[in-house]
């Protein structure tokens, strides 16, 4: 695993920890709060996060904190720590068991370059990870991309944005990846469909739009367990840029479909 060993260890335990935070309020009929359209918070996400920056500040104190709900905390080591205290919170408000924890270490500097990912479900008790250069792992097993090149029988993610402004785009790539793979799906959280991609559970996920908590640590398990990961146009993924997350074999077939798709709005 590199020199990302005691981080990595780290990051797995912690997000446990997180993890039973966000359970023990599943069900519950907690309180939801609007952060914009389509965009809920709960209490669960936000002691989420408060523990997550706790116990990174306490370990690695000049490493650099960005979590969804807080925002971020510059740090001086050149490293950042991008958090997603509980990525599915429409799915966990609304009572169904697909969200995940993330904890991502990037590069300051270049925050889509990502050092290792933990994604855990509390749920099903899944720890999906990777550290750069050292493969993707599922529970301690290495995962693999789908090996499959029929794009007629692929599971294909799709994601319905929460911005109304891009919502016909969003749309418009349903249409056109529907239309030639009808068996697409969304789960409800893009962490967990960047890490099913990874482990061949997904053949690929697409997005008009895409962020970074839940998408730049997936990128990561994709790339390691050897998918490719673009924008929709087949250019670099960039940070609120299209997603096209795929197999080698499929990723040119869906490009297809999508290269000429309208480019998403500029940060």
């Amino acid at each position: 695993m590199g020199t990302y060993a005691d981080e990595l260890a780290f990051a797995r335990d912690l997000a446990v920890r997180a993890g039973d935070v966000v359970t023990r309020y599943f069900g519950t009929g907690v309180a939801v709060q609007m952060k914009g359209w389509a965009d809920p918070v709960t209490v669960a996400d936000k002691e989420s996060e408060a523990l997550i920056r706790a116990a990174l500040q306490q370990r690695f104190p000049s490493d650099g904190l960005d979590g969804e709900e807080e925002g971020r905390r510059p740090g001086s080591s050149g490293r950042l720590w991008l958090i997603d205290p509980l990525d599915g919170t429409a799915d966990f408000a609304g009572g169904l068991p697909i969200f995940a924890v993330v904890l991502t270490l990037v590069d300051a500097g270049d925050p889509t370059v990502a050092f290792l990912n933990v994604t855990y479900d509390p749920i099903r008790h899944e720890m999906f990870y990777a550290v750069s250069g050292g493969g993707a792992f599922l529970d301690g097993r290495s995962i693999r991309v789908a090996r499959g090149d029929d794009l007629a029988g692929a599971l294909v993610h799709l994601h319905f944005s929460n911005q109304q402004k891009i919502w016909a785009a969003s749309m418009e790539l349903t249409r056109r990846i529907t239309a030639v793979a009808p068996h697409a799906r969304n789960i409800g959280s893009s962490a967990l469909a960047q890490a099913y991609v990874a482990a061949g559970r997904l053949d690929g996920h697409v997005k008009v739009t895409s962020g970074a908590y839940d998408i730049v640590g997936g990128n990561l398990l994709i790339a390691e367990a050897g998918g490719v990961v673009t924008g929709l146009d087949g250019g670099p993924w960039r940070f609120r840029g299209s997603l096209l997350a795929a197999s080698a074999t499929l990723h040119p077939k869906i490009l297809e479909l999508t290269r000429n798709l309208a480019p998403s709005p500029a940060p």
